[in-house]
């Protein structure tokens, strides 16, 4: 068979992709449907009726699953008879959709939150194969792929296992596996069971990261046989050698994933679920990025941060869980129950029998309140700054010298702490838990603790996010001192929340204000249109809908809207527009690589120290389309967004 041949009367063959168990693996042209396939041979060697049967227990497996976006479509299955020599046996050809992405082992080390999002869609196709009672038993990076819209897809199927029953899905032994990334019990000769694959899948997921799996073995060809023999034996005894530093945020779920005992492993599903809060968090981690000025050009006021993206794999969050404290109705605890300085009516707070939350509404809170530049003025020179960010956050700057600073940041957040990770202390009725450690910055966890909350209250789903990291400079003592910047902060953030509901601002925003204004309203369904493929029905908001993302299947594009303070944006930042009536600046990899920023500005206000303020959109669009398509996108949102801005 050559590149040209036409093979079946529809297919021409274009090129060799791969080399399967029956031989080599050709991409081909369908000249009936015109789309691109993958020609998989297998041949039948031995006892026909046992080989055939064996031999089409794949195809029939993956027909099971043919609807499934994680899962690789079979279109079809042709039958050749014995030929010349070549083919001396009758050989089968499956028909299978074309992954242009290739198996994964061949592509660089990925960023945790995007290998979390691609571990969900694959445990999600494992919770699929697991309810029909199938094992896949040899998941691991050759075995999946990138359709060009870069979502992954679960290939060969070769290795099977019928759960209950007394044989494999296919021929090859009693099962197979790739001893790199088995769990113990296939190691050991056990029968596979669902949670062996989710055992793969972590060690997958960590070769993604890393580049290599957590038995730092090599399942290539190249493998010597002592070393084949060590992993061999590393895999029998469930060693794993995890790096938590490089895998970050993804480091509870894997351990969780990896554990020896398959009974204390989180099924498919729940993995999933634990995946996709990983990639969420990072997606809302990334929206909080900023990187250096393109072209030289000046950093916003009093601050260089590092940029704070999902592609760089950062995790820093102190994040203090909220909930409604008995014995705080409402009136209780010194806020207003009807309406505010502003004039706006205020909803009534959740919780049992009129409870109200430490927090209260979001508008009104006074997030500064939760910061004490005096306990962190032994670390250095320490301010306040009120006017950066959304209306959520309250920043520290920490000066440690004339070069240095370290940024305390406090924000709101909506939703609830990460469950994987277990409390190291309390400060007052506040758990503490720990986060990862990156290079330059550290965070902790703390929410409401479970012996604390007599009443079982669930509160009001929102907690508070600390990030200690370096603004500029170097820091002397690392990481372990930004760790304590982290402790103090935290024990300042506690006492706050111990003594009892969050204070209100005082003045309260002005009525003219964005704080009252729903950034997710801003964009609808045709807005968002211009974005291929968003999901405009199922955005995820932040806190009071200050801010709003979309996600795509299309290229990994994502669309996000958002308030935001800082000094005016000028031409020094990027290229200036006027949107529906408005000044805005269009800066193409505003939020990091891949993405198009837009900056509209609202109003102007006197910030701190006399300085002039701005209340702006943000948004920006990220996804893996040239920057000029990227900048079309989210200019056309940021006019639409403007244009329903409420009037000043």
């Amino acid at each position: 068979m050559r590149p040209g041949d036409e093979f079946a009367g529809r297919y021409v063959l274009k090129e060799v992709i791969g080399t399967g168990r029956g031989g080599d693996v050709w991409l081909a042209h369908d000249t009936v449907v015109g789309q691109d396939v993958a020609l998989k041979r297998e041949r039948v060697e031995g006892d026909r009726e046992t080989a055939v049967r064996r031999l089409l227990g794949e195809p029939r497996a993956l027909a099971k699953f043919r609807d499934h976006p994680h899962v690789v479509t079979l279109f079809d299955v042709l039958t050749v008879p014995p030929g010349g020599d070549e083919d001396a046996a009758e050989t089968y050809w499956f028909v299978m959709e074309y992954v242009p992405g290739g198996g994964l082992d061949r592509q660089p080390p990925m960023s945790p939150e995007r290998v979390a999002r691609l571990g969900a869609q694959l445990a999600d196709a494992l919770a699929a194969l697991h309810a029909a009672g199938i094992v896949h038993c040899d998941l691991k990076p050759a075995n999946v792929g990138l359709t060009r819209r870069g979502t992954a897809k679960l290939l060969d199927f070769g290795a099977a296992y019928r759960v209950g029953g007394t044989e494999t899905i296919t021929a090859n032994g009693p099962y197979s596996f790739t001893p790199d990334y088995a769990a113990p019990e296939l190691a050991r000769g056990n029968v596979p069971r669902p949670a062996s694959d989710v055992f793969c899948l972590a060690a997958t997921l960590y070769a993604l990261v890393t580049g290599s799996p957590p038995r730092g073995g090599d399942d290539g060809d190249d493998a010597g046989e002592d070393t084949a023999r060590l992993t061999h034996w590393k895999a029998e005894q469930g060693v794993v050698e995890m790096d938590a530093e490089a895998v970050g945020p993804l480091h509870p779920v894997l351990t969780a994933m990896l554990r020896r005992d398959p009974a204390q492993r989180p099924e498919a599903a729940e993995a999933a679920r634990l995946l996709t809060a990983v990639a969420e968090s990072g997606a809302r981690r990334a929206r909080l990025g900023r990187s250096a000025p393109p072209g030289g050009g000046r950093w916003p006021r009093r601050r260089r941060r590092v940029l704070f993206a999902a592609a760089l794999g950062v995790c820093a969050a102190l994040a203090l869980g909220l909930v409604a404290l008995p014995g705080h109705g409402s009136g209780d605890d010194g806020t207003k129950t009807g309406t505010e300085s502003a004039g706006r009516q205020l909803p009534k707070d959740p919780g049992k029998g009129g409870t109200r939350s430490l927090i209260g509404d979001p508008r009104t809170a006074d997030v500064c309140a939760l910061t004490d530049p005096a306990a962190l003025a032994r670390f250095g020179r320490s301010e306040v700054d009120v006017d950066y960010g959304n209306f959520d956050r309250c920043d520290v700057l920490v000066h440690t010298d004339d070069t240095t600073r370290i940024d305390v940041s406090v924000q709101l957040r909506r939703g609830s702490p990460p469950e994987a990770s277990e409390p190291v202390r309390s400060i007052g009725g506040i758990a503490v838990r720990e986060q990862p450690a990156e290079p330059d910055e550290c965070g902790l966890l703390l929410s409401r603790d479970a012996g604390d909350d007599k009443d079982g209250d669930a509160g009001d789903d929102m907690y508070v996010g600390v990030r200690v990291d370096v603004g500029h400079g170097e820091v002397a003592g690392g990481v372990a001192a930004l760790c304590g910047v982290a402790d103090t902060a935290a024990r300042s953030a506690a006492e706050v929340l111990n003594r009892g509901p969050l204070p209100r601002r005082t003045p309260g925003y002005p009525a003219a204000s964005l704080a009252w204004a729903d950034a997710c309203a801003l964009l609808d369904a045709k807005a968002l249109s211009v974005v291929p493929g968003i999901k405009a029905d199922v955005p995820e908001a932040g806190v009071a809908n200050w801010e709003c993302e979309w996600f795509s299947d299309v290229d990994d594009l994502e669309a996000e809207i958002a308030f935001f303070r800082d000094e005016p944006k000028s031409a020094r930042d990027g290229r200036t527009v006027r949107l529906s009536g408005y000044h805005a600046v269009v800066e193409p990899e505003g939020n990091g690589p891949g993405t198009c920023t837009v900056f509209v500005t609202y109003r102007e206000y006197g910030g701190r120290d006399a300085e002039t303020a701005a209340e702006m959109l943000r948004l920006h669009v990220r996804g893996q389309r040239p920057m000029g398509q990227l900048c079309g996108m989210v200019t056309d949102l940021a006019a639409s967004a403007a244009a329903r801005l409420p009037a000043r």
